[in-house]
């Protein structure tokens, strides 16, 4: 992969009406997906594909896919994870402009029109993404359109971008995922120096992925809501993994590009031990109340490696020792009752 250090990428100019494509991976999503497709056709911009990547649904999602015809592309495949999927899409896609969306969330009217038109204008900036709006389902369980603050709805005029999450962002990246994949249009030409997403990564692969970007180009938010979040009991978000994937995706930036951006900004030494320790008890704390006494441990274990003095790692350090040491005790004396009965 390219990079380009300590100045500004050269990106060609956008056509006054480049043909963007959007790709939606799906799996399971016959209750979301056909809002979500809607919300993609009705924007206001005429030149644009969507390609959908059905991604081994064992619903009905391909059949409510397939009404639509001729007004999309779909790609089938094994059950093999949002980011093949995302891959394939990006490999079957035409356009000078990508943009994404998830099965289960919607676009607001104007996206697609105000990101072309901020890339049209910032030639030199490879990736332009929004705010979003949290939508969460009613006690009923229904979606009813959330409520977007006056500041951050679309307008006529051309959104402004937001300060403190646009420039060249690797350092700040290094603390949060700050992009949603959902509000992101890039430009081929960066997709086509960063690659494809990770498919070994489970999770967070579009957090490696724009902290990947953020090595090539700068990256602007537009302080505009254009996507909604759908909150809702059947995603992959509800179920805890077992590795730690953010930690690990920090990691790997670490020890690929250090702690100095391609602006030259640098993250201080003291800081990043603390993000590390944040993302350790983070995961640790979610993994004792989940029962993983074993893993719990050792996430805080490594927590306290980057910082000994925090007084809660070490207390759900010793809490979680105490818990296996009584767990195993427990099943050794199960088992000499049951020997000694036999």
């Amino acid at each position: 992969m390219q990079e380009t250090f300590n100045s500004k990428p050269t990106q060609p100019e956008v056509s006054p009406m480049p043909h963007v494509s959007v790709i939606m991976p799906s799996y399971n999503a016959a209750p979301y997906i056909a809002e979500a497709i809607d919300s993609v056709l009705s924007q206001d911009y005429p030149n644009k594909e969507l390609i959908v990547i059905d991604d081994g649904s064992t619903d009905n999602t391909v059949e409510i896919v397939r009404a639509y015809e001729a007004r999309l592309r779909l790609i089938r495949q094994e059950n093999q994870g949002s980011a093949v999927a995302r891959n394939a899409g990006l490999a079957a896609s035409q356009g000078e402009l990508i943009a994404f969306l998830d099965s289960d969330d919607c676009w607001l009217p104007g996206k697609l029109t105000a990101q072309v038109s901020y890339l049209r204008d910032h030639p030199e900036i490879g990736v332009v993404f929004s705010r979003w709006q949290v939508w969460k389902p009613d006690p009923d369980g229904g979606f009813r359109r959330p409520l977007i603050p006056e500041r951050e709805k679309p307008s006529e005029q051309r959104p402004k971008i937001v300060p403190e999450r646009s420039g060249w962002l690797y350092n700040r990246l290094l603390f949060s995922s700050l992009l949603h994949t959902i509000t992101v249009m890039a430009r081929r030409t960066l997709i086509e120096q960063v690659g494809e997403f990770d498919p070994q990564l489970k999770r967070g692969q579009d957090y490696d992925y724009w902290i990947r970007a953020s090595r090539v180009s700068e990256i602007h938010q537009l302080n505009t809501v254009f996507a909604l979040y759908r909150i809702h009991g059947q995603g992959c978000v509800k179920k805890w993994p077992t590795v730690n994937y953010e930690l690990q995706v920090v990691e790997q930036a670490l020890a690929r590009w250090g702690l100095t951006g391609p602006d030259g900004e640098r993250t201080r030494p003291a800081a990043i031990r603390r993000r590390l320790a944040d993302a350790s008890f983070s995961f640790g704390y979610y993994q004792y109340w989940e029962g993983d006494l074993r893993l719990a441990f050792q996430s805080f274990k490594q927590s306290i490696r980057n910082d000994v003095w925090r007084v809660s790692t070490w207390r759900y350090l010793v809490m979680s020792l105490f818990e296996m040491i009584v767990l195993k005790r427990g099943i050794t004396q199960r088992n000499k009752d049951v020997g000694s009965k036999g």
